[in-house]
C-alpha cells in the first residue's frame, strides 16, 4: 500500500464539493431540489482534478484553469470549499457506493449517517475548518 505522501506529489490543502445536477432517475425525485448530485474538485489553484462519481463509473477529469469556481457556478452548482483530512483509523464500512460516499471518502469524512447530497452540504457548511 502506498504511503500518504509521495516524494514527487503533495496532498492539496483544500477542495471544493459541488452540489447540483438534475433528477435523472426515478429515486432522485425524492432528493431536495438542486441537490441531486455531488462531486469533488481537488487542486492547487491552477491545476484541478474533478472526481465525478456517476451511476456506473467514476469520471476523473483534469482541468487547467484559474477560475474553477466560476465554471461550476455558471453550470448551476453550489460550491463548498473544505479541507480534506486523512482519517485516523481504518473502519469497516458497508454502505452503497453513491456520489455522497465517494466524496466522503476523498475528503476523509467519517460520518456514516450522511446519505444524501443535501445532508453532506449541511454537514460541510457547519464544519469549523471550512473557508468562507
Amino acid at each position: 500500500m502506498l504511503k500518504y505522501t509521495l516524494s514527487v506529489g503533495y496532498r492539496p490543502a483544500f477542495a471544493y464539493v459541488a452540489f447540483g445536477g438534475s433528477p435523472t432517475h426515478w429515486w432522485t425525485h425524492f432528493l431536495k431540489k438542486g441537490f441531486y448530485h455531488c462531486l469533488v474538485i481537488i487542486g492547487n489553484g491552477r491545476d484541478w482534478c474533478v472526481i465525478d462519481p456517476v451511476m456506473h463509473f467514476t469520471d476523473l477529469i483534469i482541468v487547467k484553469t484559474l477560475h474553477i469556481e466560476r465554471f461550476f457556478v455558471e453550470k448551476g452548482y453550489k460550491l463548498v470549499r473544505t479541507t480534506p483530512k486523512i482519517p485516523n483509523k481504518v473502519r469497516f464500512c458497508l454502505r452503497p457506493m453513491t456520489c455522497v460516499e465517494t466524496v466522503k471518502r476523498f475528503l476523509g469524512i467519517e460520518a456514516p449517517n450522511l446519505w444524501t447530497p443535501y445532508q453532506l452540504f449541511c454537514f460541510l457548511k457547519q464544519k469549523k475548518e471550512n473557508f468562507p
